[in-house]
């Protein structure tokens, strides 16, 4: 008869109830993973008790009576039932931390269950049977013939539970990855070194310890929730998404905005706007799951929602449009937040957590109404945004951009005279980005700082490089937003840059819009007034577009009006179209001022800007947008032909 040392199995069990202890007096402990833990540490309770229990009893001077022997093999499957659940409640733990068991299948579950399902039923059937273990008169407790097959059993949840661990790595950090690994580690080494010295009873003791690590680096909710609303922060959603992602679970979340909540902050104060803050995300709570609901920051709060949950959305959202719908009281002061919400279905909205991080982290609309419901092509006009701000910045980053070139015909001298420099965007992901959509992009972010200056640069360099005079250019034109006009090194930037290409002023013909033209902020006038007296020449682009007025090209010292090609097609059409393009060409003429009219396309269009009098055509009847190269062997040979 093997004489145990339970000193181990003793410290496992006091080791059980501090563990319980510390977990129950957490604050919160509802998520899934967490009511796994608790089931882990009861099992473990019940298991190190069981332990102590029959090995005591094993010993006793009295272990050979019947009953006492009865009381050992009660306690025996006392220890063996959960001993043998450990790996399973194991494996599930882990599948739930990667984001997996949301999207099991019930055949998988029924696959999962049947080596335990097989394991219990011999332990079940061990009274009758004896297959895993025995007593008799001389000795109260020997091992069965089927005793291996507890450790094969324990040894396929093992395996399962690596496998995850190895294939969903990604899934965790190394924060909580390492601690779940460990515990697979020592619970076989533990395992092992009892089968090895079957009488120190060290294999309880170590799980539980195991637990404890788990307890301290995983169970933590710290890192987890919002310290002011006491629900789960930004950095808990970013990961749950990313592990959902990775598992292709289908979910739905729903995005509330408080649009209001930078106003509120300034005037009821911090302290106040997060009283505010919290009980609203203590309500989300109620209406929803408690492990639904996350703080992004910002009076942004997200529902994460499954496949079972999203079949509540309209719902959820009827809560949400009656509770916002209305004024809310703060000691005594109404207050109307203003909200807005959209519901978004992943992945058939959305593919990346940066996909689901850009409608979160977007401004929120201009409306007027109290609670606004953002519709699908809101959605995707956000991410299309988000998508052409990364192809901006990596186009930036690895000089991507290109400057293309489209010759502009002097009618008089029947040659191609100058030409407007034009950005081109192609990215690998998007394709070919048109300038009317990344341009306004580009200038509310700030990127078109750089992308004018690169754009400037090219034009210096260009011209230098290619003596542009001796094929009969005699400046080109570059296009000047109202952003980079604000700018107020500008002017330095751009005599800099000539300077470093020993270009003069002259040679570079700066394009202004209409819109442009008839700001009036300081910043702008002053700038412009510093780039014309360093001597550069201004064009007035896209005459006509606006609320024409002769007073937009009195307010500057415009040398070129640029009639848009809309007056010119739409006189082909229209008699009253062909009044107004006549008379605003004699105006300008009569102005002094030179005329370029756009989108001239065929021969006749042509012919007919030159009856009337227009200094310079441009258009694809002479040529697209071409690459630099294309353009220079146009001009060679377009002016040594005419």
């Amino acid at each position: 008869m093997t004489h145990y040392v339970i000193y181990f199995d003793i410290c496992a069990f006091f080791l059980s109830i501090v563990l319980l202890i510390m977990f129950f007096g957490k604050k919160d402990r509802h998520r899934v993973h967490n009511r796994i833990f608790e089931i882990l540490l009861i099992d473990e309770l019940i298991m190190s008790t069981a332990d102590v229990m029959s090995a005591a009893m094993i010993v006793s001077p009295n272990a050979l009576d019947p009953t006492i022997r009865a009381v050992t093999s009660l306690f025996n499957y006392l220890y063996l039932i959960p001993h043998t659940m450990i790996p399973v409640i194991f494996s599930s733990y882990i599948m739930i931390m990667i984001g997996y068991s949301k999207k099991v299948s019930k055949k998988f579950m029924v696959a999962f269950a049947i080596p335990y399902a097989i394991v219990l039923g011999f332990l079940l059937t061990n009274p009758f049977t004896g297959a895993i273990f025995t007593s008799s008169e001389t000795n109260p407790y020997m091992r069965g013939p089927f005793m291996p097959l507890l450790y094969l059993g324990t040894s396929f949840y093992v395996v399962v539970a690596v496998t995850f661990l190895i294939r969903y790595r990604n899934s965790l950090p190394s924060n909580k990855l390492i601690p779940l690994f460990c515990f697979i580690v020592i619970s076989i080494i533990a395992t092992l070194l009892q089968f090895i010295f079957p009488k120190y009873l060290i294999e309880c003791f170590f799980q539980v310890l195991m637990t404890v690590y788990l307890l301290i680096t995983i169970e933590n909710p710290s890192e987890l929730y919002n310290a002011d609303t006491n629900v789960y922060n930004r950095r808990t959603f970013i990961m749950d998404n990313i592990n959902l992602l990775r598992n292709r679970v289908k979910y739905r979340l729903i995005v509330i905005k408080i649009l209001n909540t930078e106003y509120y902050m300034t005037t009821l104060g911090v302290t106040a706007m997060n009283e505010i803050l919290r009980d609203l995300a203590q309500w989300l709570r109620r209406i929803t799951s408690d492990d639904s609901v996350y703080d992004c920051n910002n009076g942004v709060f997200t529902l994460l929602l499954n496949e079972k949950q999203s079949k509540r959305t309209d719902q959820i959202v009827q809560y949400l449009e009656n509770r916002f719908s209305t004024d809310m009281m703060y000691k005594s002061r109404i207050l109307t937040l203003k909200t807005q919400i959209c519901q978004l279905d992943v992945p058939d909205d959305t593919r990346s957590i940066d996909g689901i991080v850009t409608i979160i982290d977007s401004p929120g609309t201009k409306e007027e109404s109290r609670v606004i419901m953002l519709k699908k092509d809101q959605l995707n006009y956000i991410q299309r945004r988000r998508a052409i701000e990364k192809a901006i910045d990596h186009a930036l980053e690895t000089d991507a951009f290109k400057v293309h070139f489209q010759p502009i015909w002097d009618a008089k001298h029947n040659k191609i005279h100058s030409a407007e420099a034009l950005i081109r965007l192609y990215d690998d992901e998007l394709g070919y980005i048109s300038p009317e959509e990344f341009i306004p992009i580009a200038e509310q972010n700030g990127r078109i700082i750089t992308i004018g200056q690169f754009v400037f640069e090219e034009v210096c360099r260009m011209f230098t490089m290619h003596q542009l005079e001796t094929i009969g250019l005699n400046l080109l034109e570059i296009n000047l937003s109202t952003v980079q006009c604000m700018h107020r090194t500008l002017p330095q930037i751009f005599k800099n840059t000539l300077g470093h290409y020993s270009l003069p002023p002259i040679a570079i013909n700066l394009e202004i819009t209409e819109s442009a033209a008839i700001n009036s902020q300081e910043d702008f006038l002053k700038t412009i007034n510093e780039l014309h007296d360093m001597g550069f020449s201004f064009s007035l682009d896209d005459y006509g577009t606006g609320y024409s007025n002769a007073t937009y090209i009195l307010s500057m010292d415009f040398d070129i009006i640029k009639i848009d090609k809309a007056i010119l097609w739409q006189s082909e059409k229209s008699e009253s179209a062909r009044v107004v393009l006549r008379n605003t060409v004699r105006m300008i003429k009569e102005l002094g001022k030179k005329i370029l009219v756009e989108g001239v396309e065929t021969r006749e269009q042509m012919e007919a800007m030159v009856e009337l009098g227009v200094d310079y055509c441009q258009g694809f009847y002479f040529s697209k947008p071409v690459p630099q190269q294309e353009f220079i062997a146009f001009c060679r040979e377009f002016n040594s032909s005419h």
